[in-house]
Formats: C-alpha cells, structure tokens, sequence
C-alpha cells in the first residue's frame, strides 16, 4: 500500500462488502472503496476515517476484474438504486454468493467447505424485471421534480427512465414526467424537513404476466376537491388500470400511510405465478422480480411435499402460502397485516385452497398460543431484520423438525441459523438466488433439520 499525503491510497480489493463496496485490508485497518471490485488495484481517495475503518472512493483502476463492463444506466454514478452495473452478469452472482458465503461463515460460524459449491441461481431478467417502483417527490423552488434518492442521501437524481424497471412502469413513469413538465398542478412537491406539500411519491406496479398496472399517488394530509380533479387527470395521463391515493401525513422515511382510497378502478391489480392468479393493492407486498420468485417459491415449497402440517410464519398476501397448500396437507399461516391477511384469504379462495388457516398477528405475539399444535416444518420469509428470538425458541420449543429460512439479509440469516444450530438444528442446503440484478441484494433459502 502506497499512502500519500493528499490521502490517496493504492488498494488490492479482495472482497466485496453487502453494499457492494470493495474490501481492502491494509496495516491502518479496512478500507471500503466504493467502486472497486474484488481482484481489483485501484488508485482511492479517502473520504472518511473512522477509528476501525476508512471509506474511500475509487479514483482510477489499476488493475481492473475481468468482469468490469461499463454500466448501461446513464444515472448509474449518481442513483442510488443500483450498486452494480460495473460487473457484468456473471460476476454479479459469483459476487453475490461470496457475500452470503461470508455471512455463513463469518457470522454463523460455519465451516466454509459447507458453501465450496454455492451459487446463486441467476434471474430469468437481469434488466427490466421490476415490477414496482417508488418516486420520491420533492419541492423545488415552486416546482414538483422527482427520481430516485442518490446514494446516502435524500438528494434526487432527475432520471427519465429506470432500465431494471418493466418497460410498463417507464411507460406510466414516462406519462407522469410529461404531464408534470408541461401542466401546472394546484399542489406542490413536498418538503420533508418541514412536513409541507402535498404530494409525497408516485407509486407504480404493474403484473409482468398479466399487463395489469396500478399507480399510486402518496398524499401529505387532505387535498381540495380541485386538486383530487387535477390528480385524476395526471395519474389518467398514464392510464393505468387502478389508481389511488394513499394517505401519509407522518414524517420519516416510511413510503406509504395505513389508508388508501381508490380513484379509478377496484384499487387491485393481479398477477399470475405459475398457475396461480394472485391479487394484491397499492400497499400489499410482493416480490418485486416476478420470473425470480415463481423459482423461489417452486423450490421452497419442495422442501415441504408430503408435510401433514406447515406453519408459516410472515406469509403477506399468500404467493408462497399458494405454493405450499399445494405440497402439504394443511398449512397454518401468520401474517401482521390486517389488509395483507385478508388479500391472503382471497388469493387462497380463488385459487382453490381450502386447507390454509389464515391467521392475523404478530408471529412474535401468536406463536406462543400455537404451542398444542403439532407442526412437521416451519417456513419463515421475515423482513430484513430477520427473527426475533422468541420466534426461534418457539420453533425450537415446538420441537419443529424441518425449518425453511428464506431471507434477504446474509447478516440476519446468518445469524439466526447460529442460534438453531446451537439448539441442535443441523443445516442441510443453502441455496442463494438473484431476486435483485444490478444491485448487491440477494435472497437465499436455508434448510435445517434436526
């Protein structure tokens, strides 16, 4: 390492971190190049220094990886959205089965010649697979802009369109743009220092199998009757097939309120996973790469066929409950959301479930009265966040034999699996898949058994 006294460093990359920032070890302690891949010798200017570590960014390449490409998005250096359009396809899943490997081993404990032969099982799309996206809206000087937040900040990047959104939400984000630039609105951007203005951000989805879209606006507090009128005619400029508005007069980084009401259309939008037709609303979670988790789900569920009794914990509107009513006897399913749970229970109806016990909770709140039952497998797909630990002792109460993990944070899932490990649960397989292309996001599906 050479260190000069304008704090430029030269850096051999050896590792990518979980924000795809690169790793360089060095006598002064860890370097995170933002920029830099592994294999990597690059020039970096250091931008912070912490008593542990230092972040630098990536001035030039020495030594570039074999897998470095130029990104395809204009916005790429500026947008936060994507972390790695600088690795080409290849690369980005040999990287993103390091980062869960490392997670295994350096948080679980595990032994990493569990993990020799891991991948990461590519996305059917690599581009064009979203089928959601959410616009941040500001004010700006009088005028209403919006994109998406530059990286570490709540700056906007103007972008005009997103090449990992489907080409049916550019379309929608492309007609709003439009109508925006050429029409003035009796509502503002809004100020998130102040809570003023009024509209918050554009939500747009759409059903890559079906065609069907919906558009959201997020409203801070009421709006006059003129400006309901003006926001039907922007949100019918991209003629979706739903719109709606939803209410958020709360300060902070949370996108969408708990009420939402409809303007055009029934507020629904559906979307078809292998043979199952599922509905879902403005604020209903589903998996954002449509293609990628109909394989998710197709091996998660396997790991249950013959199972007499499942408990899923964390199940939102049904996708993965669909799948496992399919291979199980009887599936008992927990889901917080009051609105989720009951978008479940139409989704298993229409699609001919009659053997899924719906029920409405905190899993952390009701497992505990679940203690009488007898279940052979538990499936768990928890926020980002992962389990909280009487989750994990319930499980490990219950005597539960099989444990189906599927996660989209290495760290927490990780972590977790320590602590089963620890109450006897053996890991079985892990398998890593690419839910998120051009991002250092990943989802993985862990077995234990005991």
């Amino acid at each position: 390492m050479k260190h000069n006294h304008n704090e430029t460093l030269e850096l051999k990359i050896t590792a990518l971190s979980t924000d795809a920032t690169g790793i360089a070890r060095t006598n002064q302690g860890v370097v995170f190049v933002q920029g830099a891949l592994p294999g990597e010798v690059v020039n970096a200017e250091v931008v912070s220094r912490k008593k542990d570590f230092m972040i630098a960014g990536t001035l030039n390449v020495i030594k570039s990886c074999s897998g470095r490409i130029s990104p395809r998005c204009k916005y790429y250096s500026r947008c936060g959205g994507c972390q790695l359009q600088h690795a080409n396809y290849e690369t980005q899943l040999i990287l993103k089965a390091a980062i869960v490997r490392d997670a295994m081993t350096r948080i679980g404990g595990f032994d990493s010649k569990l993990f020799e032969h891991l991948t990461c099982e590519p996305s059917p799309s690599s581009w064009g697979y979203r089928n959601k996206a959410a616009f941040p809206v500001q004010d700006f000087h009088g005028r209403i802009i919006t994109g998406f937040y530059r990286a570490g900040t709540h700056r906007l990047e103007l972008i005009r369109q997103c090449p990992v959104n489907a080409k049916r939400l550019n379309e929608i984000y492309g007609k709003i743009l439009d109508s925006l630039d050429n029409n003035n609105y009796p509502f503002d951007g809004y100020n998130e220092l102040e809570g003023t203005g009024k509209l918050r951000h554009i939500i747009a989805r759409t059903g890559i199998n079906t065609g069907e879209s919906l558009l959201s606006f997020v409203i801070n507090g009421r709006l006059s009757a003129k400006s309901v009128k003006a926001l039907v005619s922007l949100g019918n400029s991209a003629r979706p097939d739903t719109l709606t508005i939803n209410h958020n007069s709360k300060q902070g980084n949370v996108i969408l309120g708990t009420y939402t009401e409809n303007l055009t259309g029934t507020g629904l939008i559906s979307e078809r996973l292998d043979k199952y037709k599922l509905m879902f609303d403005t604020a209903s979670f589903f998996q954002v790469n449509t293609g990628q988790a109909e394989k998710l789900f197709t091996y998660a569920s396997s790991q249950v066929q013959d199972a007499k009794n499942v408990l899923e914990l964390y199940s939102g509107t049904g996708s993965l409950t669909c799948y496992l009513a399919e291979n199980a006897s009887h599936v008992t399913s927990i889901e917080e959301w009051r609105g989720a749970v009951k978008m479940a229970v139409k989704n298993l109806h229409a699609n001919n479930f009659a053997n899924v016990n719906a029920l409405c909770g905190r899993s952390e709140e009701i497992i505990g009265d679940l203690n009488e039952s007898k279940f052979d497998a538990v499936v768990l797909d928890p926020p980002r966040d992962g389990c909280e630990r009487r989750v994990i002792d319930a499980i490990n109460n219950f005597g539960i034999r099989k444990i189906i993990y599927v996660s989209c944070n290495p760290a927490t899932l990780a972590r977790d699996c320590k602590i089963l490990s620890g109450y006897g649960y053996r890991l079985e397989s892990l398998r890593a898949f690419d839910m998120f292309p051009q991002t250092a996001h990943v989802e993985s599906v862990c077995v234990m058994f005991r």
